[in-house]
């Protein structure tokens, strides 16, 4: 049994399924939803708002006793009592029903809802009674029985959402929260029987109380809930490391660093860290973290406290259940992990705090400003004279630092590299050993059904003597396991042609068996080779994975991209930009020439490649005249920035190169598919999220150089997470992937990204301005359309005839067409009304 308000100000009453079937089929239901949703998609949130509120309010929960409530009339200001069942929290009588509200669902809400109730056991889907769309059409309302052995309403609501995958809005915990109906079209399921009839006093004793004094939060734990949700009451009296809940301590918030309040620091941080666009917040929190912890003297408790008192803090917890407590630890382990890799090696090391966090700290007077310790002979550098500074290339050099204490051959990769310069590294690697990773395949979330590879076309853009030989260096090293595999196929192929020239030469030879051509599939080709050579070798490089035949990748690697550009102008390079061009998606090519020795056939491209070069190199490559071919958004294009001098004295590390060679051969022999469903999850909400802005600044260039960056977040990302989670991928072809995974893709998304935008930027731009200058299409308005326009909103035929000048039976043809249409409705008998402004 449960209760409804017809309107808003008005007593709850106890509703019969009669009256419910009646309320959800009543035309005025139906056109306020229907008026609701089309405000909402034109984003007149505040006319939605209105019309929501106009629509009965259910309260599945429960019902409420018999109350006074103090009622003010708004004209005269006249108050009195009024008794009634007042929907109040106080008041309310538990009926053992529990609602979870899913707000603004990503795709169609039925399809969503199938695929969550597919994941539930018949026990739990026993316990569902009511399944709607909400007025927005954009969300869900799930009414299911509780369990009072699992907790309150809003723990039922935690577990129950954790089995159905999805995430609901916490709001339901109030007992006296509603649920406004919609249309009996938007009912996807419903049990009469038991929705009007059911009634768990057991779950009444026991919570009605807790409810009445207005406890309704969480009981599952203290601190964070089930979805890891920060409970605010709880969280800073749960602490791992501080002190015991007994002891009391100043709030954190009122504490000083130096003299000066800690909120006053983080204020000065915060104008510093969010003065440019599109900052991100959760980024941002993993710094300040870091920072607070080692200020704090490692007191987690206060960094979780000082954290919590931020405002966009606060925000990205309401948005999206931000797990604030879990970055603090992940902070903590970040400085224990740095502590111990320098233990092992002998060396002190103390916490250092970022350099966002001492300018933050001079500026709110913490500590003195230093003078920069300059030299006679060192020159003074501008951030203006380099074109790289716009990049935030020190913020992606720390993340990679930190994350080079997780994954396996980073650390050896960074090794004597510049800062700056370790973005560049990390792709041109990535490359490398996704290469070797060729018998192994994804499923992306876009066209889930084909089979993806590992593709890259990975551009390293410096200037002369900016330190490009560090990519070939680390290209002998890792890619030797294709570089061996091939040597003993070239010599096969040179045997061969040897013994054709003999027959030339030779009356001996030529009497001999007849020479066939070896079936090679060489992998690694350099730029100077003849189109049908690189056809033959790629449809020959397969091998049966699985039972199933697999083209295994080409390969190429050129330090000089000006020499891949020559050699494309023509000769037996021919057609190879078109190959380069299909290769990223493996699209499918083919050719049918007349000589003898080419290929005669289709065939899909399967070919890697890594080119280092000057950016008047990538100018030639990719420009203005060509953008339009999508190259661009193909390309990974990493600058390599002229940082650093050369240190007298390097370090070295005697195990590195046998490092990245046994990881190499490791990866040569990864085959099969790699489960990567949370990386889907990462690239999809990070693409809709940057795609979203695209969308509502109208920026075509945007969202064209967005479409192909998640391929990249998962291609670079991948070959670390699997070298992390190696033994459980050697053990059970599983990988368990943690935030910090996410993380490492979602930092090859943003690197991506702004390159994409420094370098390409400006092209798309222009590329869409003139497209718009050139393809602008006329728009012709008609006499016809123009008495269309004429028609008042609701007319007669009469009307009609009057504003066309046509006769009755020409009006009535007229008329017909345009219902048939859609463009007017009938309203009754010989009166209309236009449903569109505009012929279409």
């Amino acid at each position: 049994m449960f209760c409804y308000q017809r309107s808003f100000g008005l007593p709850t009453e106890v509703v019969t399924l009669e009256q419910f079937r009646a309320l959800i089929s009543a035309p005025e239901t139906i056109k306020k939803v229907k008026e609701a949703r089309e405000a909402l998609a034109r984003g007149d949130k505040k006319t939605y708002d209105a019309k929501k509120k106009g629509l009965p309010l259910a309260i599945f929960i429960g019902t409420f006793e018999e109350s006074v409530k103090e009622i003010e009339n708004k004209k005269t200001g006249e108050k009195k009592l009024v008794a009634g069942c007042w929907r109040l929290q106080k008041h309310c009588r538990l009926n053992g029903l529990c609602v979870i509200d899913f707000d603004h669902i990503e795709g169609d809400p039925r399809e969503v809802w199938a695929a969550a109730y597919a994941k539930l056991s018949d026990e739990d889907r026993s316990r569902i009674l009511f399944v709607f769309v909400t007025p927005s059409g954009q969300g869900l309302k799930v009414v299911f029985i509780a369990d009072a052995a699992v907790g309150n309403l809003i723990d039922n609501q935690i577990v129950f959402s954790q089995k159905l995958g999805l995430n609901p809005d916490e709001a339901c915990k109030d007992a006296s929260r509603g649920a406004f109906l919609t249309t009996r079209d938007d009912v996807i399921f419903i049990d009469k029987e038991r929705l009007f009839n059911y009634e768990s006093e057991d779950f009444g004793k026991k919570y009605d109380d807790e409810y009445h004094a207005g406890h309704s939060q969480s009981t599952l734990s203290s601190g964070t809930d089930q979805r890891g949700f920060i409970n605010k009451d709880t969280a800073l009296s749960t602490d791992k490391n501080s002190v015991s809940q007994n002891e009391s301590r100043v709030d954190p918030c009122q504490e000083n660093y130096n003299g000066v309040p800690y909120l006053t620091i983080i204020e000065a941080w915060s104008k510093q860290r969010f003065s440019g666009d599109h900052v991100s917040r959760h980024e941002a929190s993993v710094v300040l973290a870091r920072d607070l912890y080692i200020m704090t003297d490692r007191d987690k408790q206060a960094t979780l406290a000082l954290l919590m008192a931020q405002k966009w803090v606060q925000e990205i917890v309401e948005e999206r259940q931000e797990d604030v407590e879990r970055t603090v630890n992940n902070a903590a382990d970040y400085v224990a992990a740095q502590e111990n890799e320098n233990a092992k090696k002998g060396k002190p090391w103390l916490p250092k705090i970022s350099k966002e966090m001492k300018a933050a700290l001079e500026a709110s007077g913490a500590v003195e400003a230093s003078e920069p310790q300059t030299s006679a002979l060192t020159p003074q550098t501008s951030d203006d004279n380099d074109v790289y500074a716009v990049l935030p290339l020190d913020a992606w050099a720390e993340e990679l630092q930190e994350m080079a204490a997780y994954y396996p051959c980073l650390k050896e990769l960074f090794l004597n590299v510049h800062p700056h310069k370790l973005a560049a590294v990390w792709f041109s690697s990535a490359a490398l050993f996704g290469t070797l990773m060729t018998r192994a395949w994804y499923h992306f979330w876009y066209e889930p059904e084909l089979v993806r590879r590992l593709n890259y076309c990975i551009f390293i853009i410096g200037d002369p003597g900016a330190g490009k030989n560090i990519v070939e260096k680390f290209y002998k090293k890792i890619a030797d396991p294709m570089i061996q595999a091939d040597q003993c196929l070239i010599d096969a192929v040179n045997r061969y042609k040897e013994g054709r020239t003999e027959r030339t030469t030779s009356t001996k030879a030529q009497k001999g068996e007849a020479l066939k051509r070896p079936v090679v599939g060489i992998r690694v080709h350099p730029a100077r080779t003849a189109t049908g050579e690189f056809i033959r070798h790629m449809n020959a490089a397969v091998e049966t994975v699985q039972g199933e035949p697999l083209n295994l990748h080409m390969f190429s690697f050129d330090a000089e991209l000006d020499n891949v550009t020559k050699q494309n102008k023509g000769g037996d390079w021919k057609d190879r930009e078109i190959l380069e061009l299909k290769a990223f998606h493996n699209e499918q090519d083919g050719q049918m020439y007349a000589n003898q020795e080419s290929v005669t056939g289709m065939f899909n491209v399967f070919w890697n490649f890594i080119y280092t070069g000057t950016p008047y190199a990538l100018h030639r490559k990719v420009n203005q005249r060509n953008f339009g071919t999508g190259m661009s958004t193909r390309l990974a294009v990493i600058p390599l920035p002229d940082k650093g001098m050369a240190k007298r004295h390097q370090q070295v590390d005697p195990d590195a190169n046998e490092t990245l060679r046994t990881w190499a051969y490791r990866l040569d022999r990864v085959e099969g598919e790699l489960p990567i469903e949370p990386l889907n999850d990462e690239t999809f909400e990070w693409q809709t999220a940057h795609l979203e802005i695209a969308e509502f600044n109208g920026d075509k260039a945007d969202r064209t150089l967005l479409k192909r960056i998640p391929y990249y977040g998962i291609g670079i990302s991948l070959p670390f997470i699997l070298m992390r989670h190696w033994e459980e991928w050697q053990e059970s072809r599983t990988l368990t992937m943690d935030d910090r995974d996410r993380r490492l893709c979602r930092l090859a998304m943003e690197i991506q990204y702004k390159c994409q935008q420094f370098f390409f930027g400006e092209m798309a731009f222009n590329y869409f301005a003139d497209q718009n200058k050139e393809f602008v299409q006329r728009r012709r308005s008609t006499r016809y359309d123009e008495c269309f326009r004429k028609l008042p909103d609701e007319f007669k035929t009469q009307q009609f005839m009057e504003v066309f000048g046509c006769s009755q039976p020409a009006a009535s043809k007229a008329i017909k067409r345009l219902l048939e249409d859609g463009v007017v409705e009938m309203v009754k008998y010989a009166n209309y009304r236009k449903v569109a402004q505009e012929l279409p």
